[in-house]
Parts: structure tokens; sequence; C-alpha cells
């Protein structure tokens, strides 16, 4: 097939087509990829799972994208209250600045408002459903998981068998997740090392 060319220039990479603001990632002619001819391999501390780029890493984002930053709350209280208000806050695992390497716990409210990392956008829940719907979620070219969309604990200390995990390179661990309590209005930590919330 000939070159894909636009106004008669051959688009030379990823950010050089728009539509809208937003960049083409690859365009099709039927079920054939044209453009880019050989898709270009993720950047470091990404992975390319069914056509869509994500970050391989927890979110520790405060900036939101209306300007300023999210709070990082510290204990049961301050949680509690921004609940109440419906303030957007995060935390770390057990309100914990030594955990920051799981990344952090956003409240509901926040879930929208958090400026996503450069050249990235928050996922919809197209996205979402795309990651567990075939022809993503296939026994076929690697991505089939043995264990089904919920594979249980990703602990590789604890699996026996992790052959079919799958090969996309996310590799998520389970980070676990909280989830506040309506009888006490405590924030419960819990299934660390089991699964995380998304």
């Amino acid at each position: 097939m000939a070159d894909l060319k636009l106004n008669g220039v051959t688009p030379d990479g990823v950010g050089k087509i728009k539509l809208g603001s937003v960049d083409v990632q690859k365009i099709y002619m039927g079920s054939t990829l044209v453009w880019p001819t050989s898709p270009p391999a993720p950047d470091p501390g990404q992975v390319e799972i069914c056509d869509l780029i994500w970050t391989d890493t927890n979110s520790s984002e405060t900036e939101l994208i209306a300007g300023g930053n999210l709070p990082i709350l510290t204990n049961q209280a301050d949680w509690y209250s921004a609940w109440q208000a419906q303030t957007p806050a995060a935390c770390y695992w057990d309100f914990d600045p030594n955990n920051a390497s799981y990344g952090l716990i956003y409240n509901y409210f926040a879930g929208k408002l958090v400026k996503p990392p450069a050249g990235f956008r928050l996922p919809t829940a197209s996205d979402w459903n795309t990651l567990v719907t075939s022809p993503c979620y296939t026994d076929t070219g690697g991505r089939f998981n043995r264990y089904g969309a919920n594979p249980g604990n990703w602990d590789p200390t604890k699996l026996t068998n992790t052959t079919e995990l799958g090969d996309s390179g996310l590799n998520v661990q389970g980070y676990g997740d909280a989830i506040l309590n309506p009888s006490t209005n405590l924030l419960i930590f819990q299934n660390f090392g089991v699964y995380g919330t998304f």
C-alpha cells in the first residue's frame, strides 16, 4: 500500500495529526493499520494494551485540571470532613507518607478532577470496558489471563503459577483500596496485596 499522505504530506509521527486537540494514534483502512506503518513502542514507564497507552506506575498526581492542588489528608477526621463536604482529596495507604510508593488513594470526588500526566487523559468507562472485553480480553495474542478479569491475588510471591498472567508489561500490583464505613465514618484500608481499585 502507498504511504498515507494528508494534503500531500506523509505524517512523521504521533502528535503530527490531531482530532480537535487530541493526538491521533493510529489510522485504519477497514481493519488494516495504515498509519503509522509500524507503531512506535511505548516510552519507558508505559505499556500498550489494546491500542491504549497506560502508565505503569501508581498515581501520585495532585494537580487539579481546573488549577490548584488536591490536599493529601493525614487522618480520619479530615477524610470524613472532605467526604461530607464533597471535596476532592487523597491520602496515602493508612494515612502514612511512608507508603507513598504505593501511590495515592483518591476519594470519589477527586476521580475526574485530577490532572493526568502530560500526554495522557483520564480513562473513560469505554477504556476500562475495552480491557475486559473481546477482542482485548481473549485467549489469543498473549492477552488471556486464566484467572479471568478478576485474577485474585497478584502478589507474585504468593502465586504458584504466573505463566498465564498475560504479557502486556503492566504487571499491576494489588496495593489495596479504601472504603468509607458509613456506620463508623472511618476509612477502612483493605485488601493490600490482593487487588487494587482503579
